[in-house]
């Protein structure tokens, strides 16, 4: 048999704390981490996107050279160190940024890593980003000519979002079930994949297994401990972290109140609030129901993978790492 080199994913929804957890175990097994978040890709949005960056900084028994990895965390103290991450702030939010992009820099960043003598530490909850790295996806170029697609889109763009939805449910059920169902763009793109090539963008994720192992952990709570969880993050980020300000400042920068809006949750809501669409009482109310039905959407992307392992706590997946790649601990 081939040996493979193995690679560790952490997943699960939203404010489980699963960044903090890839953190640790990277400080035990000499890791790296990759995230897989379709939105921390983009530079600026950091607080809507929960990128906590501080969270990579952790506690070293000796000095360690200068980090280069990000300056806005510049560390002073030398008992501190950083654990490199991956695939965060590499794109302008301007710029569409396709999840096809993120699978071929996801396998160079593991080559990298693995070549460092590293142990990749794959971590996020964009169900598909993971998906298309650890099964392979092969994804077809499109087939249609530059003319041919701007006539889709013309016709497209004039159907309302729900004659869009209808249609998308009608022709690619598997699509409709997990698509952001308040993203007119996303919708109209997985529409667009299926007039131009006559086959659905469900039926062309065709796989081809990339030559790792993986280890897939899952981490999660109760829907009631989840529900509180992100109620207090929410708190946080608009009450103490800024994140009605980092709204107002991508504005300014040139980011139209569409592309906000197309990010969905805290952009999506707090671009409404501040054209006065709503109050901020409704903004707060409707932003942490999105924010909960967002992580029951992930739910049922994760539990359709029967080779994920869920676990409750730290000791659990730390024995289940060690025993996955057979690495003794770190002694940092």
């Amino acid at each position: 048999m081939q040996y493979k080199e193995k690679i560790i994913v952490i997943l699960g929804p939203t404010a489980t704390g699963k960044t903090k957890l890839a953190v640790k175990l990277a400080k035990r097994f000499g890791g790296e981490i990759i995230s897989a978040d379709s939105r921390q890709v983009y530079r600026g949005m950091d607080i809507g996107t929960g990128k906590d960056l501080r969270e990579y900084i952790i506690k070293s028994q000796a000095p360690s050279p200068k980090s280069q990895i990000n300056s806005k965390f510049k560390i002073q103290n030398s008992k501190l160190r950083q654990v490199p991450y991956h695939l965060i702030d590499i794109t302008n939010p301007k710029k569409q940024f396709t999840v096809a992009e993120y699978q071929f820099l996801a396998y160079k960043t593991i080559d990298e890593i693995l070549k460092r003598g590293k142990l990749p530490i794959i971590c996020g909850g964009t169900g598909l980003y993971i998906s298309a790295v650890v099964e392979g996806y092969a994804f077809p170029e499109s087939q249609g000519t530059n003319r041919q697609s701007r006539i889709i889109r013309k016709n497209l763009s004039r159907l309302t979002f729900k004659q869009l939805l209808a249609r998308l449910k009608k022709i690619d059920p598997a699509t409709y079930k997990i698509i952001d169902q308040k993203n007119r763009r996303r919708v109209e793109r997985a529409l667009e994949i299926y007039y131009q090539t006559g086959k659905t963008k469900s039926e062309q994720l065709k796989k081809q297994k990339p030559p790792y192992n993986f280890l897939l952990l899952g981490l999660t709570f109760s829907r009631a401990v989840l529900s509180q969880r992100i109620e207090k993050r929410l708190q946080d980020r608009l009450e103490k972290q800024g994140m009605i300000d980092e709204v107002k400042r991508l504005q300014r920068q040139g980011l139209s109140w569409q592309r906000l809006d197309d990010f969905g949750l805290e952009y999506r809501f707090i671009s409404r609030y501040l054209r006065r669409q709503i109050s901020y009482d409704q903004m707060l109310s409707e932003l942490k129901k999105a924010i909960v039905n967002f992580s029951k959407r992930q739910m049922t992307w994760f539990k359709a993978d029967k080779k994920i392992r869920w676990f409750k706590n730290y000791p659990q997946a730390e024995q289940l790492v060690k025993r996955f790649t057979g690495f003794p601990l770190s002694r940092e």
